[in-house]
Parts: C-alpha cells; structure tokens; sequence
C-alpha cells in the first residue's frame, strides 16, 4: 500500500472528495488538487516543532495501542482487499462482492471509532491541541470525521447497525438507528466507498509520518515494515 506513489493516491483521493460533493463535502483538503501529497507535506512540517514532537512521543508511548491497532488495522484490510470476488462461483459473487467491500470498511471505521479517532479528535491529543491556521489541512481532515454523515455511517458500522440494499442493480448502505430501529442515512455503494478511501488516507498518512515514522526510515527498513 505505502508503495503506490502519490500521484495515483492524490487522483484517487481526488475522484473520492468529488464523489462526496453532491453531499456539501466540502474542504481546504477537498481543495487542494494533490490532497495525500499536501497533507503529508503538512504532517511533515509539523514534525519538525520539536515541542509537538516531545508531547507526541509522550502520548504515543503511554498508548501504544495505537500503534498496535493500526498494524492489525492494515493486517485486516490487506486480507479482506487480496480476495477477487470476481473468482466466486456466479451464485455466490454478489455476495463475495458485498464481503469484499465490507471487509475493508468496517475495519477502517472501527479504528475510527477507537484509537484513530481519539489521536485526531481527542482533546488530550497532542495532535489534536496543536490544530490551527498553519495545519489547514489537518484540522480539515479533523473536521471531515466530525462531518454528521460520516459519524452516521461510522456508528453504523462500528454498532453494526447497517444493512445493504440493492434497488435496480444499484447498492446501497444503510445505517440504523438503534433505538427508533429506523434508517437514519443511505449511501450509495461509491459514496460509502469513498469515505473509507479518505478515512483510510489519512490513517496511511499518519502512520507514515507521525506514529510508525516511515519518512525517517530507509527503503530497506520501510520494506520491512510492510
């Protein structure tokens, strides 16, 4: 995944903020016409306060669950993305197919949910208190998880609460409503899938550069970490 060079992550990041946009998705990092390479500049420069550096090795050492989540994170997503739903048996490929995109999403917005999200929106982040008008688009990545719709299909997945509907070939998520048992948010299947490709974006991003630090490791050492 970290070999794909960042201009085919900067297109794909691109077509997935343009699929959102009919839903008001908008933002200085919807903006920007290289979104992975521009942030992962941003984070980079970051790096280099030394006083956010110290407060961020301190809080990354006292929860290491969040590295140890992230590597289980991509193991998960690796797996469930190497199956070719297309060799199923016919009778079964839909099914093969909806497994295949489910079994990347739910990961990715289970660690939202958890210790991902708590790193970029917790209030006792390091990351999360040093957001301001020179991270532009950190805090506006901070602020699409915020984004109702996406916390809607986040709770959905992570209670599991959600449900897949196929209305003239055309798929749909649907997330619930728990205690009303009611439909609260319908996504197209491309709308679906272009939340986990930013949420997992900026997870790659933040792995790279601030938690497993792959930027200050060599092309031998980045191989063996993935």
């Amino acid at each position: 995944m970290s070999n794909v060079p960042h201009h085919n992550r900067n297109a794909i990041l691109s077509q997935a903020f343009e699929r959102l946009s009919s839903r008001g998705i908008t933002s200085a990092w919807a903006d920007t016409t290289k979104p992975f390479s521009d942030l992962h500049t941003e984070c980079k420069e970051l790096m280099k306060d030394a006083t956010f550096v110290q407060s961020l090795d301190n809080y990354l050492q006292s929860r290491t669950i969040i590295s140890r989540s992230i590597t289980m994170f991509f193991t998960q997503v690796a797996l469930a993305a190497d199956i070719d739903w297309r060799l199923a048996p016919l009778q079964y490929r839909s099914v093969a197919a909806r497994g295949w995109f489910l079994g990347r999403w739910i990961p990715t917005f289970l660690i939202i949910d958890g210790p991902i999200g708590r790193f970029i929106c917790g209030n006792k982040s390091p990351l999360y208190q040093r957001l301001a008008t020179d991270t532009p688009l950190l805090s506006a990545a901070q602020e699409f998880l915020s984004n109702p719709l996406f916390r809607t299909l986040r709770n959905g997945f992570a209670h599991y609460g959600f449900d897949w509907e196929v209305i003239n070939y055309q798929s749909y998520v649907i997330a619930y409503d728990w205690e009303k048992d009611l439909p609260i948010a319908k996504l197209h299947q491309e709308e679906a899938d272009a939340f986990h490709i930013i949420a997992f974006a900026l997870i790659q991003i933040l792995d790279d550069v601030m938690i497993a630090r792959r930027n200050r490791l060599s092309g031998d050492e980045q191989d063996q970490l993935l």
